[in-house]
């Protein structure tokens, strides 16, 4: 691919992605769907991924920089996410955890309340956010984007390698993440085998001991007085740790080979 042709590439990508962010904030601000929230969310999460990878080929460019504003927004809608996910959290427990969810309840509701109050502001970040951005977005060499990918993935694997689950484990997942949303796009670039599904399920497993973790601080709290979901939930994090543990066992080299479909099953695609 030419470089004009990878530049509009790029900002066609760009362009899309914006489009959908925008349009999940402006559909959660008038439903308050959650589902609308999340896919907000996400779609700030892959427009900074694809930033932090250019910004990676440029030095000084400073496009996620220019992103601050739109996560400003994601902050505050985080507020509104985390309160909603502790409910979830607090319902799959045994015997269940009324105070909790009741609390986290309300503490969505006052959210979501300030949230959609200030509606003009966060779409005015948007917009500016967009205007900062502009054009600057520049063609990333595929030298570039396969170094880059070697490179994440032989840190994130000297680091998971230590079997330390501490938040350099959650880092490790949001690194592994940023690749698996740039990888549709610089796809036919790379010159290294990607194992995508197998990135998918150690990102997964990273986020449920995450997950694991918070709930075990929701329910250690004060007032909570449910400690039969305590032990169970400590049980399953000693759990989610050895099956973590099996899973990422020669990261790098599972992540950069691509097992092939027995013959029969491509037969039957």
């Amino acid at each position: 691919m030419n470089t004009e042709m990878k530049k509009k590439t790029e900002r066609k990508y760009v362009a899309k992605e914006w489009r959908f962010m925008k349009d999940y904030l402006t559909s959660f601000i008038k439903k308050g769907k959650q589902e609308d929230l999340h896919r907000f969310r996400t779609g700030v999460k892959k427009l900074r991924a694809f930033l932090i990878l250019a910004d990676s080929a440029t030095q000084g460019s400073g496009l996620e920089q220019r992103f601050k504003l739109v996560r400003k927004v994601f902050k505050q809608a985080g507020e509104i996410r985390n309160a909603f996910i502790n409910q979830e959290l607090g319902k799959v427990q045994p015997g269940g955890a009324a105070g909790l969810i009741q609390e986290q309840r309300r503490l969505m509701k006052n959210a979501a309340h300030i949230f959609k109050t200030h509606r003009g502001q966060h779409l005015d970040r948007l917009r500016k956010a967009r205007c900062k951005l502009g054009k600057r977005v520049i063609p990333i060499s595929s030298l570039h984007i396969s170094l880059y990918y070697r490179q994440q993935l032989e840190a994130i694997a000297a680091i998971l390698a230590r079997h330390r689950f501490d938040d350099e484990l959650h880092t490790c997942r949001k690194q592994i993440k940023i690749l698996i949303y740039n990888y549709q796009l610089v796809r036919p670039e790379l010159d290294i085998p990607f194992n995508e599904d197998y990135l998918e399920k150690v990102q997964a497993a990273i986020g449920d001991w995450h997950d694991n973790q918070l709930a075990i601080g929701l329910f250690s709290r004060a007032g909570t007085g449910n400690s039969e979901a305590l032990n169970n939930l400590k049980k399953q994090g000693t759990q989610l740790k050895r099956e973590l543990t099996r899973l990422t066992k020669d990261f790098y080299e599972r992540a950069t080979t691509i097992t092939a479909l027995p013959l029969q099953q491509i037969d039957l695609l």
